[in-house]
């Protein structure tokens, strides 16, 4: 009674196990310092704040940075309006009590969630549109801008949480997140805006223009059919040469999209 329940999350079986026994190791070690009068805490204290502060750095955005070039202090000093407004507007909910466990209330949490995706939406506004103008500027296709920077600048929140998910072992949630994110931007990032204008304009659009879209969605298609085979053959287990394959993949599918408006 008194004592903190936990709740172990692993990737696989064997990860679990693995550390099930290292945790019985820990406490058969603790067990016999506490016979020797020396608590956990008073061992603990200090060593696994020091590596948890190394582990897992809380920087704050308008942080100045340390033991950074000149190159990477000229660009903290471009952005600090944009980080000073971040920092006051997206409220922090890592912040931790003595036992580890969260001090942000779950309305804060939501609050958090919130301002995130607002300032998501606004940032990928801001860059559709920043991008467009330029490619007026210096005459480049809308359809070459999609597939390059739109596309790499739109896929960047879904890159970071995969890869977040991937190094802390959460293979299976990193892939699942990358689906479920093109998911979305085919069925109600496209769906949602067509459904909108039809319905505001006698319910049809004809303002499509064909730029290569069935080259597209046959490249995706084959894409995912290529994704799923491999998977089936290793017993999903993805391998380097996977990752090298796919980037590969892309691009020959970039040179191939912009091959066919300049060629």
């Amino acid at each position: 009674e008194g004592k903190r329940d936990f709740v172990l999350i692993a990737p696989s079986l064997a990860i679990f196990d693995a550390v099930l026994q290292a945790l019985d190791k820990y406490v058969t070690a603790t067990t016999s310092l506490r016979d020797m009068g020396v608590t956990e805490l008073e061992d603990d204290r200090g060593v696994l704040s020091k590596r948890d502060r190394n582990a897992d750095p809380h920087v704050e955005l308008i942080e100045f940075p340390k033991n950074a070039s000149m190159v990477g202090i000229a660009l903290w000093l471009a952005t600090f309006p944009l980080r000073l407004i971040m920092h006051y507007s997206l409220p922090d909910v890592r912040q931790l009590d003595h036992h580890g466990l969260p001090t942000a209330s779950i309305w804060v949490a939501y609050m958090s969630t919130v301002m995130s995706l607002t300032w998501l939406l606004a940032g990928s506004y801001t860059m559709v549109v920043s991008l467009e103008s330029l490619a007026d500027v210096i005459g480049i296709p809308d359809s070459v801008m999609g597939v390059t920077l739109s596309a790499a600048g739109t896929s960047l929140p879904a890159y970071i949480a995969s890869r977040i998910a991937a190094e802390r072992g959460f293979g299976n949630q990193a892939v699942a997140n990358v689906f479920g994110s093109n998911t979305f931007n085919i069925t109600v990032g496209l769906g949602l805006p067509w459904v909108i204008y039809c319905l505001a304009n006698d319910g049809s659009y004809s303002e499509l223009e064909n730029e290569h879209i069935l080259e597209s969605i046959l490249t995706m298609a084959g894409a995912l059919v290529l994704f799923v085979a491999l998977m089936l053959q290793t017993g999903y287990v993805v391998l380097k040469w996977h990752a090298d394959l796919f980037v590969l993949l892309y691009i020959c599918y970039v040179a191939y999209s912009i091959g066919q408006v300049f060629l």
